[in-house]
């Protein structure tokens, strides 16, 4: 149940129908207009029945129960009916997202988060060192996604990234520093093993650092070179310092059920 609640007509709603009682009736309507996704022993509890939408990526079987149209910045309430941490509120609900409240924040809003400590510490845990990623930059309304490695540099909390001279993604940041980032690790299909993911979603700026800036030298020996020697990178590479606002940290295998799958880490937010 959502702080707001619309009215279910009855005679629309299938779960009302042939129930002999009016005590009974006006129980099942109660009922009927809390909006929820359930395991099918809540369902067999809690009485009305639901829509039986099968498992989902993680194995667990739901029921749908349909609920009122929702604003993304809504919030559960106390009572809402008990469900799978796998379920999304688009799957009962009409939801009406914006560009500031995604399905993401959605999540965010509604289960429990981390400390922002905590946060990061899972984000560091999760790129120990040079790590592959797909980033994404634009020019002129046209993107350009392209792989880097990317060394994440915990105490200054920003990433280096090493490129060849002259790559299309230097010059586009080199006038729109916008840049996201994606690092992920889990299950695929061609691979198998177990149905758990992981992942690192980065919103921020970038700046180009040319081989002549005095800091490329000390970006370079975090980066740890190995293809070529600093002598050959002066010649070829400029560095990428990417300084993240935000990171959406994604993991299913986050051990308390009721914390959020996402869990967003803001540079400005305060520690805690």
């Amino acid at each position: 149940m959502y702080s707001r609640k619309r009215k279910t007509n009855m005679a629309r709603n299938p779960a009302l129908r042939g129930v002999a009682s009016t005590a009974s009736l006006v129980l099942a309507l109660l009922i009927s207009t809390t909006c929820a996704a359930t395991t099918l022993e809540d369902a067999a509890r809690s009485g009305p029945k639901g829509i039986n939408v099968g498992a989902g990526e993680q194995g667990t079987v739901a029921v749908i129960f349909e609920g009122p149209p929702l604003k993304s910045d809504q919030v559960m309430s106390a009572s809402h009916r008990s469900f799978p941490r796998s379920m999304t509120c688009a799957e009962c609900h009409e939801v009406s997202f914006d560009f500031m409240t995604t399905a993401s924040a959605q999540f965010v809003n509604n289960f429990t988060q981390l400390s922002q400590e905590e946060i990061w510490a899972k984000v560091v845990a999760f790129l120990p060192g040079r790590e592959r990623f797909a980033i994404a930059t634009a020019l002129n309304n046209e993107p350009l996604a392209t792989t880097v490695d990317m060394v994440l540099d915990k105490d200054e909390q920003v990433f280096y990234v090493v490129s060849e001279v002259g790559t299309e993604k230097l010059l586009q940041l080199r006038v729109n520093s916008a840049i996201s980032a994606v690092r992920f690790a889990g299950w695929t299909v061609a691979e198998g093993g177990k149905q758990e993911w992981r992942s690192v979603q980065i919103k921020g700026t970038a700046e180009v650092v040319p081989a002549s800036d005095p800091r490329f030298d000390k970006a370079l020996d975090k980066y740890k070179l190995v293809r070529v020697t600093k002598e050959r990178a002066h010649r070829r590479f400029d560095l990428i310092r990417v300084t993240p606002k935000q990171i959406y940290y994604f993991d299913t295998a986050l051990p308390d059920g009721q914390k959020g799958v996402y869990q967003l880490w803001k540079r400005d937010q305060p520690a805690g």
